[in-house]
Parts: C-alpha cells; structure tokens; sequence
C-alpha cells in the first residue's frame, strides 16, 4: 500500500481498508483514546456506512440490529479463521439465515433464438444478507492465512493481505505504518 492514502483508505469519515465489506464492518469499532468507538452506534451512521460501502440503503429499521449482531458474529469468526479453527455451528447458521434472501434465484424467459436461464438481480436483498454473503464467498475461496490484524499495537483494524508475498502488516502505511517509522526513526535520533 502506497504511503499516500487512498480514496480507499477512508470515505465519508469511515475505514475502507479491510479489502472485503465484511472486513470493513468488522473495522467499524476503531481504537480511540478513549477506548473503542463505534461507528455504527446509531441507525444514521449505519445507514450512511451502508452508502459509503456501497451497500446502498438501509432497508429497514431492523437491519440496524441485525448488521450490528452480523458484526459480532463476523469477528468470533475472523478470530477462529485466523488460528485455523473451524466456525462453530451457530456461526454457520447465523450466516446461513441471512443468506436464504442473497440465494441466487433464476427465471425463465422465452426470446427470439429460443429459452434462456435468467439470474434474477439481488437487488431488494438486505444489506446484512450481502455483507454474509461476501463472507461466505470469502471463506471458501481465499486463505484465511491472509487475515490479519495491523501491527500497531494500538489499532483493532483488521485486513486481507493480498500481497504475493503475504507481507502486509499495517490497515494502512499512511497511518499505522507511518507512526511505526516515525517512532524507530525518533528512538534511532534519540540514541
């Protein structure tokens, strides 16, 4: 990741630097010196996170509780895939009910050369039941190997490493990755 940040790195005020929208949502209780802060605390904030995500709307009132019990979710499950453990059965279901409205469905249609097989838009679907979905997709298809947490001692930011060399350590080198240089090069000055 290049030291500058990225359009990527935040929009609208929230972290996108988790490589997955399930990760994103996972890095929406940043560390501040406070303590942690929840980004997704009101049901205005959810719904401006959903736009920023690209996850359009809020779709309903109850989407604000079920994406925040998704998240709670989401992070047993981050945990467990990093340490190569198996998700637990409750975990599974819980993904698997908000999957049942984000299955593919399919429609006949009659046209001109003959009869098609048409995948029918997932438009409609919760925002929750897109965000498992990402994740379901992500868990039988990428190495959980790649899951990390930054490297800052200080931030609960999580990431995908996509890197060849499987070498990432910070959410973002114009944050985490600066402070860390900073810091070496000041206890380097100070000596």
């Amino acid at each position: 990741m290049s030291a500058i940040p990225t359009h990527d790195d935040f929009r609208d005020g929230f972290p996108f630097m988790g490589g997955r929208p399930w990760l994103d949502l996972l890095n929406t209780t940043p560390m501040t010196e406070t303590g942690p802060r929840d980004l997704l605390g009101e049901p205005q904030s959810m719904a401006a996170w959903l736009v920023a995500a690209g996850l359009g709307e809020a779709d309903a009132p109850e989407s604000f509780f079920e994406i925040n019990g998704l998240r709670q979710t989401l992070r047993s499950a981050f945990d467990l895939l990093r340490q190569g453990k198996p998700l637990p059965e409750a975990s599974i279901s819980a993904i698997n009910r908000l999957l049942v409205p984000a299955t593919e469905r399919y429609k006949l249609q009659r046209g001109d050369q003959g009869y098609a097989l048409m995948a029918v838009s997932d438009r409609g679907v919760g925002a929750a039941s897109r965000i498992a979905l990402d994740f379901a997709r992500f868990v039988c298809d990428h190495e959980p190997a790649r899951l990390k947490h930054c490297a800052n001692h200080d931030c609960v930011m999580v990431f995908y490493d996509r890197g060849r060399n499987n070498t990432r350590r910070w959410c973002t080198m114009s944050t985490c990755g600066n402070r860390d240089k900073v810091a070496r090069f000041r206890a380097r000055k100070s000596q």
